[in-house]
């Protein structure tokens, strides 16, 4: 038998914690209230502590239907096909990425070989020297080490040498080039003010495998149990079936309806159905950016939603080259947000600097990890940034 120990600040909180990490069937073995160690426990709301247990030999049980709308498809035929089509589509971008991620690690070997060239040995005597002090020279090269591309970065150590003149020390050259960063980084805008009367209609896209579907539960958990908001879900990701049984699992540990969206035409009956919500969050299925047949499709689902807020939802661990390619497939959005996934798992974040700086689209959300709802946060501008500066030791 497994047991777990789960801190929240609520027993709602704390039961979902539960559900997401262990399923329906675990067993509330003891709830109370305990307080934060230290002074400033003293002064703190109390927590509520829950210990839980499952059996990890069990059988989970299918999820009940209730609260979700969904039609059948066509037939079991349909379904294997869909299946089929899947497995081979995830096949093929995996082998993609491997060879696109082979000829982005060449080229990151091609640029720490040949980055001394990009700027003047600090030793030499020349006219040169003055327009890349020592402590630019760092910085520039702490830039590229965290995969900001090699014209970006430039442009960035052009403006600072621009700013901060020939003789100004570190700590100036430093508070420039930080204050340029984030000012690309930019305030982040997150889902805006929800309208009245009428709920408001958010839908995310992006290719396969970068976690949409986790991304919006934890939105969803966010607007149910920390603004109290009624929220519906819709899901037209119909072409892999374990994502439409992901955002069922999730939604029915939350309480929340979601309706399941099979073509087009059933899209505007879909959003129709939660008229009554605060907030409507849809999910599309991962459409390769190679495919041009399925992004005719899913720029129809954009229409047809009417949503108010579009989110392109990208991996951090996604070369800029595979970025370029999708960013430009996207292209029929003509205003989004950008939200990136899977931070803990990029060893760096120049991709959100590059993809910012090129699209001049606002950043939003990042994800820090798989947990729901924890691990999702607005971009934090001050912590981008200084990780992107790097330091000069």
């Amino acid at each position: 038998m497994k047991i777990r120990r789960y801190i929240a600040n609520n027993n709602q909180e704390a039961i979902l914690k539960v559900k997401m990490d262990l399923g329906n069937d675990a067993l509330i073995l003891n709830t109370r209230k305990v307080r934060q160690k230290g002074i400033f426990g003293l002064f703190s709301k109390p927590k509520v502590e829950v210990l839980a247990a499952i059996d990890e030999y069990g059988i989970r049980k299918e999820p009940e239907n209730s609260g979700i709308e969904e039609k059948p498809p066509n037939s079991a035929k349909d379904t294997q096909n869909k299946i089929n089509f899947d497995e081979k589509e995830g096949k093929i971008t995996n082998l993609e990425n491997k060879i696109t991620n082979m000829e982005d690690m060449l080229q990151k070997i091609y640029r720490q070989i040949h980055v001394k060239e990009k700027l003047p040995d600090p030793g030499q005597k020349d006219e040169k020297q003055d327009q890349a002090p020592r402590a630019v020279q760092i910085f520039y090269n702490n830039l590229i080490r965290n995969e900001v591309e090699s014209d970006i970065a430039r442009r960035i150590i052009d403006n600072v040498v621009a700013k901060v003149g020939d003789n100004a020390g570190l700590n100036d050259t430093a508070s420039v080039l930080y204050s340029i960063v984030a000012g690309i980084v930019g305030k982040p805008e997150i889902i805006g003010p929800l309208k009245e009367g009428k709920p408001t209609v958010v839908i995310f896209v992006g290719p396969t495998g970068v976690g949409k579907t986790t991304t919006l539960a934890k939105i969803a958990a966010n607007y149910l149990l920390n603004q109290k908001k009624s929220v519906g879900l819709i899901t037209a990701d119909t072409y892999r079936i374990a994502a439409v049984e992901q955002l069922k699992t999730y939604a029915e540990i939350l309480g929340i309806p979601v309706s399941v969206v099979y073509s087009v035409s059933d899209m505007s009956d879909a959003v129709n159905q939660f008229s009554d919500r605060d907030i409507i969050l849809i999910d599309t299925a991962g459409r390769s950016h190679r495919n041009k047949a399925q992004f005719e499709e899913m720029k129809a689902m954009v229409t047809a939603s009417g949503a108010d807020e579009v989110y392109l939802v990208l991996s951090s661990t996604t070369s800029i080259r595979s970025c370029r390619e999708i960013i430009s497939n996207y292209d029929f959005l003509k205003d989004y947000k950008l939200i990136f996934t899977k931070t803990d798992e990029a060893p760096v974040l120049g991709i959100i600097l590059n993809i910012r700086f090129i699209t001049g689209m606002r950043l939003s959300y990042i994800t820090t990890g798989q947990n729901v709802p924890d691990d999702i946060e607005v971009v934090n501008v001050d912590k981008i940034s200084k990780s992107l500066i790097g330091s000069i030791v």
